[in-house]
């Protein structure tokens, strides 16, 4: 189809050219020249959308396709069977320096009761500073020191303005942020590569390539509302809690984006979007971290 609308638009092109007053010779060799440029412009046309279907139509091994997924790492049932009031779950967690921690072992997610005067309401909540999808049993974790160090550092580097030039020194350190801090830095690092994926797709125009694919879902699975983030414990982790909460249901709103290849302008404002809050996240963690927390 390409093909035959490039060969109509040089046929008008050469019609143009033997309006003037030209001799028939002349004509004949203007023509000439035009169509084998023309020609050529055909052919790498054709390469270009043949290279683009061949890259689009690649097929992966299994193993392939699992490495370009968010990694994360299998866990027990998170749920803790027993509910807890507020002051016990103060009484018997709580640690000195104020705050309530359990690791991935040792059942995360607490139901916590607390009464009002005409009824009791039940908050569900993660006190692990990694986030968790209970219903896959999947935890979104870094498995080494390097990786936690990696993406500490990368945020201590993106300094908001009002911030630079601030020493590491007036920063907390990974030990000291907060749960939800230490959940947020694990998760920028873990989704970071997912977004470039998409990113790179859209810039190629290769939609139907599986690490676009893969991404969407991957995103999809990481916005849906039970993907519980660490519970806020301090006033400044309220405000980030709603923050993350705001770019995990953009996360969400690129994943589950139907037909972007049919929709390119929309989609490309859809994840522009995401991206740019996504990126806010480490200054916003910065200027978290310049700020009293847990006191060690």
């Amino acid at each position: 189809m390409m093909k035959k609308w490039l060969l109509v638009a040089a046929t008008s092109l050469l019609l143009a050219a033997c309006g003037k007053d030209e001799s028939a010779e002349q004509a004949k060799e203007t023509a000439a020249a035009e169509e084998q440029k023309n020609e050529e412009k055909i052919e790498k046309e054709t390469e270009k959308e043949s290279s683009k279907e061949e890259t689009s139509k690649v097929e992966l091994s299994q193993e392939e396709m699992d490495q370009l997924r968010i990694p994360t790492v299998s866990i027990d049932s998170p749920y803790y069977e027993k509910d807890l009031t507020e002051q016990e779950l103060v009484e018997n967690y709580m640690d000195e320096t104020g705050r309530i921690y359990f690791s991935l072992t040792e059942e995360p997610i607490r139901t916590i009761v607390s009464s009002t005067s005409s009824s009791k309401v039940s908050n569900i909540t993660n006190y692990s500073d990694v986030f968790i999808n209970p219903e896959s049993q999947q935890a979104y974790q870094l498995q080494n020191q390097a990786e936690r160090d990696q993406i500490y550092k990368l945020i201590l580097a993106n300094q908001p303005t009002q911030l630079q030039g601030t020493d590491p020194s007036e920063y907390r350190t990974w030990e000291q942020a907060t749960n939800l801090e230490r959940g947020m830095m694990q998760m920028l690092y873990l989704v970071g590569p997912t977004m470039n994926d998409i990113k790179t797709a859209m810039d190629r125009d290769l939609y139907d390539h599986p690490a676009f694919v893969v991404g969407q879902e991957e995103l999809e699975k990481l916005g849906a509302p039970l993907v519980f983030a660490p519970a806020p414990q301090t006033p400044l982790d309220y405000e980030l809690f709603e923050n993350m909460k705001m770019v995990q249901a953009m996360w969400g709103q690129v994943g589950k984006f139907e037909n972007p290849a049919e929709n390119k302008a929309e989609f490309e404002k859809v994840y522009a979007q995401a991206r740019q809050e996504t990126n806010n996240l480490f200054a916003r963690i910065n200027y978290a971290l310049t700020e009293d927390g847990f006191s060690e």
